[in-house]
């Protein structure tokens, strides 16, 4: 019967090491991470090892996180999730990133080894939708992405978080507002703006008075550079809606170094609800997101489908709430 000696002499890592990845240790690299499962799982180790091999093998893949995994609050929160919902669930997950817009490579997802898949990021490259499509292991998407529309996916309810902006917005009374998103071909995107104009045309504001400025991206340089190339109104109850909490990071910094007063002339309002958001001067007002709630539910319903369940093939949607901060303000 395979040993962890045997593993270690193969992978020329210690017992120690080997032990640690069977039973799911977080501090080991991925590359060691892989290196011993696919070693284990090709001589048929089977030692009863608390969450050891013998345990399913699935992978969290994300495009373009902000930095890295690490950094991107966002993505790390949904890490957590999953790595907590397949520990408990005695699943092994590795953890792979790509900062690259057009070219994936299809040997950073080990195929011989990963037995489901949970991907997610903005924007996902046309040639990994295409890898996607053809796999024939569990996929489970982190968000909304064009092409790959009938894949299980747990997304943010982008819709009603765009709505819930508008009508923050329409509490104060603005006359003005400026709109500054992400490409607006992006879903993600596209559904926060039409929840936004769904309630403000829901409640008659006029759309003439809404001006929208489209980003390439939606980094906090991206917000900068909207508002340096951005007319400021005297005069006008203005609003500025960003579409990505980076984005209102950006435009709060490039107002306050042109003097302009938050929220005493121009009002923003973000959407995340990321960690920055408590600690900026002034606190920002965003549309904040769940994203450990995702991780959960994604290895949840990864773990459903490679039991061969098809009761998870389906989209969940996580409800966005309103996190108050100090950008917005009423009139006198």
């Amino acid at each position: 019967m395979p040993t962890l000696r045997q593993i270690s002499e193969i992978t020329g890592v210690s017992i120690s090491t080997v032990s640690r990845v069977l039973n799911n240790d977080s501090r080991i690299s991925e590359a060691t991470k892989k290196k011993v499962l696919r070693v284990a799982k090709k001589i048929g180790y089977s030692g009863e090892i608390s969450n050891g091999y013998g345990s399913k093998v699935v992978m969290f893949f994300v495009t373009n996180p902000h930095k890295s995994i690490e950094s991107d609050e966002f993505f790390s929160g949904v890490q957590r999730g999953i790595l907590r919902g397949s520990g408990l669930s005695d699943i092994h997950c590795l953890v792979q990133s790509i900062r690259s817009r057009k070219n994936f490579d299809e040997s950073l997802i080990p195929l011989d080894l990963v037995e489901g898949l949970i991907v997610g990021g903005i924007p996902m490259p046309d040639d990994l939708k295409s890898f996607i499509s053809g796999l024939k292991i569990p996929v489970v998407l982190i968000g909304k992405y064009e092409g790959l529309e009938s894949f299980p996916s747990v997304n943010n309810d982008n819709v009603r978080g765009g709505y819930l902006a508008a009508c923050e917005i329409l509490r104060y009374n603005y006359s003005s507002v400026t709109v500054i998103t992400g490409p607006k071909h992006v879903s993600t995107f596209a559904d926060r703006l039409e929840g936004f104009f769904k309630c403000l045309s829901e409640n008659s504001f006029p759309i003439d008075w809404v001006k929208i400025i489209e980003c390439d991206s939606f980094e906090e340089r991206d917000g900068r550079q909207a508002i340096e190339r951005h007319s400021i109104t005297p005069g006008k109850r203005e609003v500025i809606f960003c579409t990505t909490d980076w984005l209102a990071k950006g435009v709060i910094e490039a107002l306050l170094e042109r003097k302009v007063s938050i929220p005493s002339k121009i009002g923003v309002i973000g959407f995340g609800g990321l960690d920055f958001c408590k600690m900026t001067s002034p606190r920002i007002t965003t549309v904040a997101l769940n994203p450990y709630l995702l991780g959960r539910i994604a290895v949840t319903m990864l773990q459903e489908l490679m039991e061969g369940s098809s009761e998870s093939k389906g989209v969940v949607f996580v409800e966005p709430f309103l996190m108050e901060g100090e950008t917005l303000r009423g009139e006198k």
